[in-house]
């Protein structure tokens, strides 16, 4: 579905500290000879921290940017060549509500943006009733958008986007600005869109919880490369720790009080409003846990952790405010 060779994308900024100051020029490479494919009927979930290339890369794919050099495919045709034809095959989402009409209804909107894709009359009004039925806005289909919620703005955006009937549907942090229910809500409509429509999902987020329960597949993007592929457990498998311990101490806790047995690493300690917490990763699988809590024979509290997406993301991308493709110049 998508192909992805050396993408490469740099951008040069201008700085003037003061209306008399010279000012520099700071080049910023987005993306730096990225490559990566995906299948079709693939749901893949984009992961990286900010400034890390994930909008950049998007819209090179939905064609809004050219790249410097390297090449991208989408159901092999080129996104430089023949955007024309690849903007029939996609469908975009990006993390403004201002993509809608706002004085228009959800109605009025789709058979505006199906005259613009030059859809039959009846296939807008037929698909438009599909649509607004799967994202549970039927009874609101003659509402305008304006007195809609967020969360419903952003399900009309997802009807909107499929209405062409593409083949890959891109999407650019979809749930921002949603609470915990909104999120939920989503993700079941992302799957139900995927699985009923037919379509290739490519998901940006940061957001951990919905990276790991949306995708099949996940790319981690850093300073413009892809530092890893994987399922979301493939992801996780790659911490520099196998899980935490954390356990609750009636008292103040110095590093140097226990000898942590093999395999078990001191992380963190925190102060409590009556003691102390401790933080003890497991870097290599041990099964000497009596041994381990036989040390803290006071405490009142003991949780184990499995390893998280989060600690994952972070061994990956290490120091994520580094920007080592900075370049400054005077100019």
């Amino acid at each position: 579905m998508i192909e992805c060779e050396g993408l490469t994308k740099t951008y040069t900024l201008r700085e003037k500290p003061s209306f008399f100051s010279r000012g520099k020029e700071r080049r910023i490479t987005a993306l730096r000879e990225t490559s990566f494919s995906i299948a079709a009927g693939e749901i893949v979930g984009l992961l990286g921290p900010n400034g890390a290339g994930k909008t950049t890369l998007l819209k090179m794919l939905s064609t809004l940017l050219l790249p410097d050099s390297g090449r991208a495919l989408v159901e092999g045709v080129d996104v430089v060549q023949s955007p024309s034809l690849v903007r029939r095959k996609i469908g975009l989402v990006l993390p403004s509500e201002r993509s809608l009409y706002w004085k228009l209804t959800a109605q009025e909107n789709l058979q505006l943006f199906g005259g613009l894709y030059d859809l039959p009359t009846r296939k807008v009004r037929e698909r438009s009733r599909i649509l607004l039925d799967l994202v549970g806005l039927a009874d609101f289909a003659h509402v305008q958008v304006e007195k809609f919620s967020t969360g419903m703005r952003k399900r009309l955006m997802l009807a909107r986007a499929t209405l062409h009937e593409p083949r890959l549907l891109i999407l650019d942090e979809p749930t921002s600005g949603l609470d915990i229910q909104g999120k939920r809500e989503a993700w079941t409509l992302l799957k139900n869109l995927a699985t009923h429509q037919q379509v290739t999902l490519l998901l940006a987020t940061h957001d951990m919880e919905e990276a790991e329960t949306v995708p099949d597949s996940l790319l981690v993007i850093h300073q413009g490369k892809i530092c890893a592929h994987g399922s979301p457990a493939d992801i996780k498998a790659l911490s520099s720790h196998k899980g935490w311990l954390l356990i609750d101490l009636p008292r103040a806790f110095a590093e140097n009080d226990i000898e942590l047995p093999d395999g078990a690493r001191l992380h963190n300690v925190e102060s409590t409003n009556v003691g102390s917490r401790v933080y003890i990763s497991q870097v290599t699988p041990f099964t000497d846990m009596p041994r381990l809590l036989r040390l803290f024979p006071d405490a009142v509290r003991v949780e184990r952790q499995d390893v998280s997406l989060a600690d994952s993301f972070l061994t990956i991308t290490g120091d994520r405010f580094a920007n080592d493709d900075a370049e400054e110049r005077d100019v």
